[in-house]
């Protein structure tokens, strides 16, 4: 069996090729152009049909059995393709909800597509609607209702019946939604790999909860860190945590809870400083070239100096979070791990990775597949196949260790 995975992120479209044993046939990245711009979800459908190509140009001999398709949330997305991104400001309500605030900020900006568009998507539903023409709302698992939305929250909002009826229907996580439609086909092409009027199409996660299921953070007493434009330290635990800082939410596996403290720019700023550097030197700078020669900054030079800063900087932050947790952890009698399952762009630098085993104090494992949230599509797509008999079964399957950094212990 073999998955098209897909994941829409805040900056670029991500997909890969992988197996039933977790192998990764082939990869792509496609960047955006239109981000942070209302017209970020147009590139979408552009970038996968870019990115099948690429993929089937590395797996010539690969053949599709069905789709998966994760992505950042809480973004908003109207039929006609205005985006409401899951980091744009939105106004402060009281509301349980992660959803609410989003959606009446969406009806504020744009209140002339409000009153047209049939429907108002997350990101990975909307490219599922694309692909579908079926209409629905992802949810992760049934305790995630309150953290998206319930009609009496709604209408508490001030949301009228006309509005709530723009919110598809709640469907889960690793549920066959539907198959491509023809004219799906036609555009992304491949009929030779699979790529056919009525493959299967299953529904992935938010891209946070698909990262947990492809780092196998959905055990107890599991931790990992996931990295990108924002990062977050993720716990999964059999009791819910509190405190100041820790936002938890339920687990996708019924009975586990995921407390997490989000580091909301870490990416950002150092993608920031990336772009500051290769401004000054005219050319574009290798990102691992850059941040070897960050680390092994002497002092010499202010700008890596400067850099080196940044790393370290954000490994104190880290640990910082993982401190908050571990408190929380302690104050209610439950074990902590000694090792965090590292995941994104960050996992690809050997250096960075054991700065911040040295700085946190913890173990930092690679996975084999780095981009975790393509690991977990497959993961969830299998699942509902069939093919594993649950999301957890899974995520333990499908996931396998890379390299492991110790921290260095001082003489």
């Amino acid at each position: 069996m073999t998955i098209l995975c897909v994941d829409i992120g805040t900056s670029s479209l991500k997909a890969a090729l992988i197996t039933d044993e977790g192998k990764v046939l082939a990869k792509s990245r496609r960047k955006f152009l239109l981000v942070k711009t209302e017209h970020s979800s147009k590139e979408w459908f552009p970038a996968l049909q870019n990115a099948t190509t690429e993929l089937f140009e590395q797996a010539p001999e690969s053949k599709v059995d069905g789709i998966c398709i994760s992505g950042n949330g809480p973004t908003l997305v109207a039929t006609s393709g205005e985006t409401f991104l899951w980091n744009e400001e939105a106004v402060q309500i009281k509301s349980p909800s992660l959803f609410i605030p989003r959606i009446i900020s969406f009806k504020n900006k744009y209140s002339g597509v409000w009153e047209k568009t049939q429907y108002i998507f997350g990101a990975p539903e909307y490219l599922i609607w694309l692909l579908t023409d079926k209409a629905c709302t992802i949810l992760p698992e049934e305790r995630y209702r309150k953290a998206y939305w319930t009609d009496e929250d709604l209408a508490a909002a001030g949301l009228t019946s006309d509005d709530i009826a723009k919110l598809p229907p709640f469907k889960m996580s690793s549920e066959k939604i539907g198959g491509l439609t023809h004219k799906a086909v036609s555009f992304i092409g491949g009929e030779e790999h699979g790529i056919e009027d009525g493959l299967p199409v299953f529904l992935g996660a938010p891209d946070f909860v698909a990262a947990l299921v492809g780092t196998a953070t959905v055990e107890e007493n599991t931790i990992c860190d996931r990295a990108g434009s924002s990062e977050g330290i993720n716990f999964c635990t059999k009791e819910p945590l509190y405190g100041e800082g820790i936002r938890t939410l339920p687990s996708i596996i019924p009975g586990l809870w995921n407390a997490s403290v989000l580091l909301p720019d870490s990416g950002s700023k150092f993608a920031a400083f990336k772009q500051k550097i290769d401004r000054e030197l005219g050319e574009s700078v290798d990102y691992n070239d850059l941040l070897d020669r960050m680390i092994d900054s002497d002092g010499t030079s202010a700008a890596l100096d400067q850099g080196k800063y940044l790393l370290i900087q954000t490994a104190l932050d880290v640990k910082s979070a993982i401190e908050t947790l571990r408190k929380a952890a302690f104050e209610k009698g439950l074990p902590f791990p000694d090792k965090m399952t590292i995941t994104g762009g960050q996992a690809s630098n050997d250096k960075r990775n054991q700065m911040k085993a040295d700085i946190t104090g913890i173990k930092i494992q690679v996975p084999s597949c780095s981009d975790s949230e393509l690991l977990g599509d497959a993961a969830m797509a299998l699942a509902g196949m069939g093919v594993f008999g649950s999301i957890q079964e899974a995520s333990k399957k499908l996931f396998s260790a890379g390299k492991l950094f110790v921290p260095s212990v001082e003489e």
